[in-house]
């Protein structure tokens, strides 16, 4: 197995060659044929023509999940939630990839390069039937680092929850967990059952400089560098923003397909929880 600083210098060198090409894409497609005589007329090659007729392909967005990077060992996401009120099919989930192991165990995790990045929930349950929620997150030694109670509204939906720069930041090259616990009325003699999502985080190290210069090509653009890095926790947060803005909207939603989220696509996402 290589070390970890292999790993590192591998990852610095992707960055810097898809920095280097999403930023220089809109240059080289632009035409380069001014030079051309007004007066005289250059005939057309049948395959020119077929080109100038092809409508432009689209880009998708898709998300090239890493090569697991020992990472801790699989868990499932939730408790059981038999007879628990829940308006949707889906269960209380954290938005992330999934890697299915050997032994049918699932490991939910993703990469980010901020030091305080934004974690992504789905709750199915109406806000009634909620007691209580609180985010925890922990290290790799489950000591528990930093916890936050949750005042959430008009559930169900999709939030996605902060660590405040001045409570903790998370260190390069280390693996934290995250939760989301909650309590849920499961009857109406007023009996609570916990629940909760769970998932990991590991803090990867960006080249020196490039943090300015991605601040400096679009919200799209950033999110497809990331998209393309495997570096999930800043893609999806740089799509949420797109998601607001009116007609650019698709991202988010191939965004999850790409990673077998798409049913959550439609769920709207609550504002809360800063």
């Amino acid at each position: 197995m290589f070390g970890i600083q292999y790993y590192r210098q591998i990852f610095k060198l992707l960055f810097t060659v898809s920095l280097v090409f999403i930023s220089f894409t809109p240059v080289t497609a632009q035409k380069v044929n001014n030079q051309s005589q007004p007066n005289k007329k250059q005939p057309k090659k049948p395959q020119q023509q077929q080109n100038r007729r092809r409508k432009p392909r689209k880009n998708f967005v898709y998300f090239r999940q890493p090569q697991r990077q020992g990472t801790p060992q699989g868990t499932r996401p939730a408790g059981s939630r038999k007879g628990c009120p829940i308006t949707e099919k889906e269960p209380l989930s954290a938005l992330v990839p999934v890697t299915r192991e050997t032994s049918g165990r699932e490991l939910h995790w993703g990469l980010t390069t901020k030091a305080n990045p934004s974690f992504w929930f789905y709750i199915p349950h109406k806000l009634t039937s909620i007691n209580n929620a609180k985010f925890s997150l922990r290290n790799r030694q489950n000591k528990t680092i930093y916890e936050k109670e949750l005042q959430l509204i008009n559930t169900p939906g999709i939030i996605h929850v902060s660590v405040p720069p001045n409570a903790i930041s998370l260190k390069v090259g280390e693996w934290y967990q995250y939760y989301l616990f909650m309590d849920i009325d499961c009857s109406s003699k007023g009996v609570y059952r916990k629940e909760f999502a769970q998932a990991w985080v590991k803090r990867e190290a960006i080249a020196s400089g490039f943090e300015t210069r991605l601040e400096k090509i679009s919200l799209r653009q950033r999110g497809l560098f990331y998209a393309q890095n495997g570096i999930w926790y800043d893609a999806i947060m740089s799509f949420a923003k797109l998601k607001y803005e009116p007609g650019t909207n698709t991202e988010w939603k191939q965004m999850l397909e790409s990673v077998g989220l798409g049913r959550f696509s439609q769920v709207r996402v609550i504002d809360c929880c800063e």
